[in-house]
């Protein structure tokens, strides 16, 4: 992997990249932003061309000592993370032993801190001591969602970096080059930013199985008869998981309402479930524009009612209902 790979993040890539072309590598950085966007695998691509023997400024992603960084195993490189809750004060007090040793075999030591804002308030002063008078060659990357849970003189001792939420295509292309099939990683990244939570959605059978069910019930829906019902009832007795992600069940029902929509205004490179043109044609044959419109909102109150902990069931039945009802 190359700074290439990071267009996602050209801006952090660019800064980066050029600080080590330079020279010019700070000895602190915070890289601020949502989850899923990124900061530990530039965190991580950061340390690799530090210590890259192949490139110049820059990161092979297969040489031994790449492979090392990456898996956790090299000596001059330390990850830290929360022990339980938070990041506490004998995880810094080991940190700064181990930064202060001389580096076994660069003149550069890096550590990264992931959740950098969970630290407990006497982790939090120990580390900007440490900030504040860093050894020779010591690069510190610190992670953090939520960077105003941090302490200002953290922040001022920093040079930070914004990570921005990835976009749904890029998201979405992503996965297509993984071999996911462009439906479900077009949903699935429609679904969430986070590029990880997206993959992990798009490989479940049981977000296949909800996406089916989400077509099979707008087409059951105007048939004004019991089946959708019945749908309803078979979906909550698929599995427990499935009963914990209806509130993504809802989500999926809402891109499909809207794809029917796109279909209607002659939008079709605005869809979602792209890989199922024929069916959203057939149902837009059916649907109206303000039953769509009533619908979607119908589903978002649903949505609502559900994450208020309502009877899952009687809401699903509810919305079936109503949406018939027109």
């Amino acid at each position: 992997m190359t700074w290439e790979m990071f267009a996602q993040q050209p801006r952090a890539a660019e800064l980066l990249h050029h600080s080590l072309q330079n020279g010019r590598l700070a000895h602190a950085y915070l890289f601020a932003g949502p989850k899923g966007a990124g900061k530990k695998r530039m965190a991580l691509h950061v340390a690799k061309s530090l210590f890259c023997p192949e490139r110049e400024a820059d990161a092979c992603g297969a040489c031994l000592t790449c492979r090392r960084i990456e898996a956790g195993n090299h000596p001059d490189v330390l990850l830290i993370e929360p022990d339980g809750a938070s990041i506490k004060i004998d995880q810094i007090r080991a940190l700064q032993k181990e930064m202060a040793m001389r580096a076994v075999e660069s003149t550069h030591k890096v550590y990264i801190v992931e959740h950098v804002d969970r630290m407990t308030v006497q982790a939090a002063n120990s580390l900007l001591k440490f900030l504040e008078e860093p050894p020779a060659g010591v690069v510190a990357l610190l992670l953090t969602e939520h960077s105003h849970a941090m302490l200002p003189t953290i922040l001022s001792r920093c040079q930070i970096v914004s990570f921005t939420p990835l976009s749904a295509d890029v998201i979405a292309e992503q996965l297509q080059t993984e071999g996911v099939p462009a439906g479900i990683a077009r949903a699935a990244s429609y679904i969430t930013t986070n590029l990880e939570e997206a993959r992990a959605l798009s490989q479940a059978d049981w977000f296949a199985q909800l996406r089916n069910v989400v077509i099979q019930l707008v087409q059951e829906c105007k048939q004004r008869n019991a089946a959708a019902l019945y749908t309803i009832h078979d979906l909550l007795q698929k599995s427990d998981k499935i009963k914990e992600e209806l509130p993504l069940f809802l989500d999926l029902l809402i891109l499909w309402l809207r794809d029917i929509l796109y279909v209607q205004v002659d939008r079709h490179a605005h869809l979602i479930n792209s890989d199922q043109q024929d069916v959203l044609q057939g149902q837009a044959l059916v649907w109206t524009k303000s039953e769509l419109l009533h619908g979607i909102d119908l589903v978002m109150e649903t949505k609502n009612r559900i994450e208020r902990n309502a009877n899952a069931q009687l809401a699903l039945e509810r919305l079936v209902l109503q949406i018939q009802e027109g």
